[in-house]
């Protein structure tokens, strides 16, 4: 992230985004997502998954809903399985399918009291995904209530008006770095960088972004294609009822989540890692009993880690304590209560 004055900006311009509209918008999505949709007025929002027949997360995201329709933002790697989804079931419906993952920019502002430091109409309560148009110096702009602070989406031709027009509030210039894709951030964590980062050379190994990637793993949140892909089911990901609703309609991955909420059989969670005196990495493996065995199976993989904390999906009969098997050291872990998307 960069520092503007004391306001945090991460370009997320990378970002997926999609616009669905048409007489039947909203009953489309309700049959489609999997969060329900039924009472969400327009400047509101949901967290949201588009899951497959069987019930795997083919996507993860979030809804917007706005006086014309709605907007669908979802991390990159989720992009193609959300637009070929959505694209796939629109047939017999009035529906406009549009996409606007070029046309737009999506800036966040990291911190808790940043709509009244800057000037939002978005109250400091208001719910998260919650969200309003605006105008910043004269640079249109939709505020978007987010987990880690405010998300300001702009045509793509004025992302740098706005970063302008941030500074200039903020009382400094600063120039943000884009953030890159999650299979960069994945090329430069393992092997020898993540040897070399817990040999002490780094801090956090594969983060393009290292307070990112902190803050997100605090917030429990999921960055599609590294802790989620479309091999995971919900119940792994401790998505919930906000996420994953049981109480509506059918749609596509339904039967699945219900006949494991019924069974209660989950084979492994996601969960959170600390490791006291060792640096994770993603990729690297978690052993139940002793690390010098070598015939010890791994019951764990980190999915994200920052310096000594961590996301893994972890077997949930697996025995504690668990180990990390790189450097011997023991790990504290402890399930996910609920997870949500990280957009």
């Amino acid at each position: 992230m960069a520092v503007t004055s004391s306001l945090q900006l991460r370009d997320r311009s990378d970002a997926g985004k999609l616009a669905v509209s048409g007489p039947d918008a909203a009953a489309f999505l309700q049959a489609l997502l999997s969060t329900d949709l039924s009472r969400l007025a327009p400047g509101g929002g949901r967290p949201t998954a588009l899951l497959t027949p069987r019930g795997h997360v083919r996507a993860l995201g979030r809804v917007l809903a706005t006086e014309r329709g709605y907007l669908l933002h979802c991390e990159r790697p989720a992009l193609e399985g959300l637009f070929r989804g959505l694209w796939s079931g629109r047939v017999g419906w009035r529906v406009e399918l549009h996409k606007l993952t070029l046309q737009q920019g999506l800036v966040t502002v990291v911190g808790d009291d940043v709509a009244a430091r800057l000037g939002l109409p978005l109250a400091d309560d208001a719910p998260e995904h919650a969200h309003v148009a605006t105008d910043l110096d004269g640079v249109p702009a939709r505020a978007v209530r987010s987990w880690a602070g405010v998300d300001l989406v702009v045509r793509a031709d004025k992302a740098q008006a706005l970063l302008h027009a941030l500074a200039s509030r903020a009382g400094a210039s600063a120039d943000v770095t884009p953030a890159r894709g999650a299979a960069a951030a994945r090329a430069g964590g393992g092997g020898a960088a993540g040897a070399a980062r817990r040999a002490g050379a780094g801090t956090c190994a594969g983060c393009d972004d290292p307070d990112w990637t902190a803050l997100r793993i605090a917030a429990g949140r999921l960055l599609y294609g590294t802790d989620a892909t479309d091999a995971s089911l919900p119940a792994e990901l401790a998505l919930g009822e906000a996420t994953v609703a049981t109480g509506k309609g059918l749609y596509p991955g339904l039967q699945t989540v219900l006949r494991q909420q019924r069974s209660g059989t989950v084979h492994r969670r996601l969960c959170r890692v600390h490791a006291g005196r060792a640096l994770l990495a993603p990729g690297d493996a978690l052993l139940a009993g002793d690390a010098t065995d070598d015939g010890a199976r791994p019951v764990g993989t980190v999915t994200s880690a920052c310096a000594f904390d961590a996301l893994a999906l972890v077997r949930t009969t697996a025995e504690r304590p668990l180990v990390h098997r790189e450097t011997g050291t023991p790990v504290e872990v402890t399930p996910l209560e609920e997870a949500r998307p990280s957009l």
